[in-house]
């Protein structure tokens, strides 16, 4: 039997999520793949920061920054196989990015479809080398703080989004919605990309080097 395209076949989504993360960010995954049911499996997940590992539960809250919590988050240990990570950023991105059990988690997944990463969620890429010798950029507010973490990583003081291989990052805030964006472009096509922009009614970024807001943040 013929292979399945990218465009034809379904992708297990795995939405990792910490304390801190930022709804708007998560919204931007549910709004746009979300659209796609049955091309996109997505499930939120976290890890679990209980002492006792001989009893973790199935499922976990997290509480993000806006001080929302959502209940039945997958634990990673349950997780069925995946073929596309997707971190939202959030105020608790770096010391998240700290955790040991998160960097050996990403290095576990570096070979997936496809990363993403929102924001200042890029620190836990950069944490776990998994953008050794690749271009990447953040949140631009952030940006000198994020670009302290990780080593030998090309980081784009302007850019709107950039993709390196599989992996994708974004800066702040709208910036992560033109990425899913770019994502949903890469898998299915960018007729498919431009009809859900306008099904959002969002106006499309789709040139990565377009950063408008890095000038205001006076990052160089």
């Amino acid at each position: 039997m013929p292979q399945q395209t990218d465009s034809e076949r379904s992708h297990t989504v795995a939405v990792l999520l910490y304390p801190g993360f930022d709804l708007l960010d998560l919204a931007s995954v549910t709004n746009v793949l979300g659209l796609y049911p049955d091309a996109f499996n997505l499930i939120l997940t976290t890890n679990h920061d209980n002492t006792d590992e001989t009893h973790l539960p199935a499922e976990q809250q997290i509480t993000s920054q806006q001080g929302v919590t959502l209940s039945h988050i997958t634990h990673w240990q349950h997780l069925p196989a995946i073929d596309i990570v997707i971190i939202p950023g959030g105020e608790g991105a770096a010391t998240f990015a700290l955790k040991p059990s998160v960097s050996n988690w990403l290095k576990q997944h570096a070979d997936t479809r496809y990363i993403c990463a929102f924001s200042l969620a890029a620190v836990l890429l950069a944490e776990a080398g998994l953008l050794l010798g690749k271009s990447a950029t953040t949140s631009k507010k952030h940006y000198r703080l994020a670009s302290q973490f990780g080593i030998g990583v090309d980081w784009y003081p302007v850019a709107r989004w950039v993709r390196d291989q599989n992996i994708f990052t974004s800066s702040g805030g709208i910036a992560g919605l033109d990425m899913m964006l770019a994502l949903l472009a890469a898998l299915k096509g960018e007729d498919i990309a431009r009809k859900t922009a306008i099904q959002l009614e969002h106006i499309w970024i789709n040139d990565p080097n377009d950063d408008p807001f890095a000038p205001l943040h006076v990052v160089q």
